[in-house]
């Protein structure tokens, strides 16, 4: 299905396009860091941190007859700020919920918002605005995760106090409300997991002194999201939840680096059972050209696809029959090595795909960080080498090498679409049926949420 059927198809099932009616408002919706893989002895608590890749050969029929496919639905919680609310507006959940049922193999999610008129979302999402006194909703546009005096944030900043003790703030309540009161019981079981894509605000605000709090924040949050569902992080019953590299947002790298920093915290975190969905949001423009606050709903749509992906290879993995070659979250620099003062070599590991790919634009170096001892090196040009290789051109690095830094989109850089680093997975793909040729595609080089720091070259 093209972007232009699926507008009309989910405009017919999701209202969400602004109307006189009360349902006018609405439209339900949802570095890699590498670690040893933590295997139980039931599909059911079987999790691998994030950017791991399973063992070669498949689980073992007992492990696939316990846990495939999964007894849930086609569907995640989607919940975050208003570029979340515009994933729903424009069908990435319909999206995302159609790709995980033809992956997975099961039905997909729906639910009551019981509101007049409207019987049926996909799972399980809402905008805010529809439910009020009490409010009840997922995505709340222009709220924080917390920030000091907010008391409208997710969660009410506390000085002083331990950030797992605080409370949920007016938006944190409203998503509580959904949780407990809007869902049944059946919905919260079902449940693939969280899709918690909200950086925005926290990306302009917060600073590097932050990070500690932040992180803890984040666990305190989507601990709050999970005592609501009845479920816990990890064992029988857990909700895994999954995030995004925070999108190009506002005028502060400090910023966008602190918020990374502490999602990589969690991230490597195997307790937390979170990881990144969608690990690339470099490569996209301001929604319809201007709006620089807002992504463009066909690249909401293709994180859509892409959270698909790295959903289901994630839920094959930890209790499936396998990868049946499908992508997960894309390829992933997993070395650095300086070569000389200006040149730095990097090794990237392929998801499914078996080459580098890269625009013209992509190759003036775009996206691309150097860090000498801290310091910031221009850089100016990229090469691709072989099949697994990037060349960076930089300025001089006065430093070692254990002092050369690199990063890829880490400061909110905008490479632009179609501007990032690829794979060419599109030349290979084998879709299943019920995908069209718009699942179809190369994935992008993961977003680095931390430095990579260079060895000596070789």
């Amino acid at each position: 299905m093209q972007d232009g059927e699926l507008d009309k198809a989910a405009r017919s099932m999701l209202p969400g396009q602004p109307t006189t009616s009360r349902r006018g408002g609405l439209l339900a919706g949802a570095v890699a860091l590498t670690g040893a893989a933590l295997a139980g002895t039931r599909a059911a608590a079987c999790i691998l941190p994030a950017g791991s890749r399973p063992p070669a050969s498949p689980p073992d029929d007992r492990t696939a007859q316990a846990g495939w496919p999964p007894s849930g639905k086609a569907g995640l919680l989607i919940t975050g700020q208003s570029n979340a609310g515009l994933f729903l507006h424009d069908g990435g959940i319909w999206i995302m919920n159609q790709g995980l049922a033809a992956l997975l193999g099961i039905g997909r999610a729906y639910y009551d918002p019981r509101l007049d008129g409207l019987r049926r979302l996909d799972g399980y999402a809402l905008r805010e605005g529809a439910h009020r006194n009490p409010d009840m909703a997922t995505t709340y546009g222009g709220r924080p995760l917390w920030a000091p005096g907010d008391d409208g944030a997710f969660l009410v900043h506390q000085p002083g106090m331990d950030p797992s003790l605080w409370q949920q703030g007016f938006a944190g309540r409203s998503l509580d409300r959904f949780l407990r009161e809007l869902l049944t019981a059946r919905d919260r079981a079902e449940c693939l997991g969280i899709l918690w894509i909200h950086t925005e605000a926290d990306s302009r605000g917060k600073r590097m002194g932050d990070v500690a709090t932040h992180a803890a924040a984040i666990r305190r949050h989507i601990g709050l999201i999970r005592a609501a569902f009845g479920r816990p992080a990890t064992g029988p019953g857990e909700l895994p939840a999954y995030g995004w590299s925070p999108i190009p947002y506002g005028d502060s790298a400090e910023g966008h680096r602190a918020v990374r920093a502490a999602l990589a915290e969690v991230v490597a975190d195997p307790s937390q059972n979170f990881r990144l969905a969608i690990p690339q949001t470099g490569d996209s423009e301001p929604r319809d050209g201007q709006d620089w606050s807002h992504r463009d709903a066909p690249d909401l749509r293709l994180f859509a696809r892409r959270a698909a992906y790295a959903i289901a290879w994630h839920q094959r993995v930890r209790c499936g029959p396998g990868l049946a070659d499908l992508p997960g979250p894309g390829p992933r620099i997993s070395l650095a090595r300086a070569e000389s003062p200006a040149t730095t070599m990097l090794t990237v590991d392929h998801d499914q795909g078996r080459r580098l790919k890269a625009s013209r634009a992509a190759r003036d170096g775009r996206g691309w960080s150097v860090l000498d001892q801290g310091a910031s090196r221009a850089v100016t040009a990229m090469e691709l080498m072989g099949t697994d290789r990037i060349l960076l051109r930089h300025e001089p690095c006065l430093g070692g090498a254990q002092r050369r830094a690199i990063g890829y989109c880490l400061h909110g850089e905008q490479v632009g679409r179609g501007n990032a680093v690829t794979d060419d997975w599109s030349a290979y793909a084998s879709l299943p049926p019920g995908l069209g040729a718009d699942w179809r595609f190369d994935f992008p080089l993961q977003a680095t949420l931390l430095p990579i720091i260079a060895g000596e070259g070789i």
